[in-house]
């Protein structure tokens, strides 16, 4: 839509805000705006995953298309063109960042034939939306986040064009996605609430919650979009993964995401047992995230290595250098050239403060 010249400056601009300090909120919907200038985008959503489970964790969005029909949405997304074919033997949630590529379109998918695709024919084309792109936004080989723009029905398919522009510069995009995990937010003054349990029946729907759980979902402060679907969209998203799964018995699922406060906590789902193997409903739990759901996440976060993080995990562990270069067969040297760069690449100077930021505070180390 926009001329060469107009693109060549959204590029720009592009790169200014990514290098940027704005806010999490100003920094989303400016790069909504300059791909609006860029490319044309009638609607948006912002949607951080948990790239270890592969699961969307907080929506951000001008579109309340999905909130009308949520649990429909998510029962589908495994069959829609939003999660593309995986390979044979696996559930679609689980194809890999890597195979998919950084920008694609419904129109292409469909060879310009949106009715093809199971999500469009249901919700979104009756609600006016047209064509839609989907960038995977990565960093280090891991998807942080899922961008979706979509055009009303009027505008018209993206072109080649529109879909390379957004792919050059998704790489520009993503490196601050994964860089807004890294803060430590606020130390809640509160104590978390006790684990919380929602019970929901095999159409997603609520059954029963206990009191925590209603605590947990208002201090997440994402609300459930309408009354007949009260929770999280997170929560119907975990729950769908685990019923979607091929695999018999259903294994567990979990993601981890932070509060509107900045607290980090777990959200899992299991299968409700019914001594057959068709399940009666999911069980799904929510509760502050330990320190050992947390540092995997965190340390792909910062962008350690694999040894970087062998190294790490032991001094959350609290072990002293020799141990660690014994439990790792390797010299004490080599483990303090280890620490040198993995303090480097987190900013600290202390293994306390290593620590804290690996876990989000939620473990310390002895003074």
């Amino acid at each position: 839509m926009g001329s060469y010249t107009e693109r060549d400056r959204a590029h720009a601009a592009m790169v200014s805000l990514a290098g940027g300090k704005s806010d999490s909120d100003s920094f989303r919907h400016e790069a909504v705006a300059i791909l609006h200038r860029a490319i044309g985008v009638d609607g948006w959503g912002w949607l951080l995953t948990d790239p270890g489970a592969r699961l969307p964790t907080r929506d951000f969005s001008e579109n309340v298309v999905v909130d009308q029909a949520l649990r429909r949405f998510f029962l589908m997304v495994p069959r829609s063109w939003d999660q593309p074919a995986a390979p044979a033997g696996r559930p679609q949630w689980e194809r890999s960042a890597a195979s998919v590529l950084p920008a694609t379109t419904l129109s292409a998918a469909t060879a310009g034939d949106l009715q093809q695709d199971l999500g469009w024919r249901e919700v979104f084309g009756p609600a006016g939306i047209g064509d839609k792109m989907r960038v995977q936004l990565t960093a280090g080989g891991v998807c942080w986040a899922l961008l979706h723009l979509h055009r009303d029905g009027s505008s018209g398919h993206y072109s080649e064009e529109d879909t390379e522009f957004v792919a050059d510069v998704a790489p520009l995009l993503a490196p601050r996605v994964r860089a807004d995990l890294r803060t430590l937010g606020p130390r809640a003054e509160d104590p978390a609430p006790e684990p919380g349990t929602i019970i929901l029946d095999q159409d997603l729907s609520l059954v029963a919650a206990t009191e925590q759980a209603w605590r947990w979902v208002e201090i997440l402060g994402i609300p459930g979009p309408n009354d007949a679907e009260p929770l999280p969209g997170t929560v119907y998203a975990v729950a769908t993964h685990v019923a979607a799964s091929p695999q018999r018995p259903q294994r567990p699922a979990r993601v981890r995401l932070r509060t509107a406060g900045g607290r980090w906590m777990v959200i899992r789902a299991a299968p409700l047992a019914t001594g057959s193997r068709v399940p009666a409903g999911y069980a799904v739990t929510l509760e502050a995230a330990p320190a050992g759901d947390l540092a995997p996440l965190l340390m792909r976060a910062w962008g350690l290595t694999r040894r970087e993080q062998q190294v790490a995990r032991l001094v959350i562990d609290g072990l002293p250098t020799e141990d660690m270069a014994a439990a790792l067969f390797i010299s004490v040297n080599t483990i303090r050239d280890h620490l040198k760069a993995i303090f480097g690449k987190v900013g600290v100077t202390r293994r306390q403060d290593l620590a804290a930021a690996l876990t989000a505070g939620t473990s310390t180390l002895p003074r």
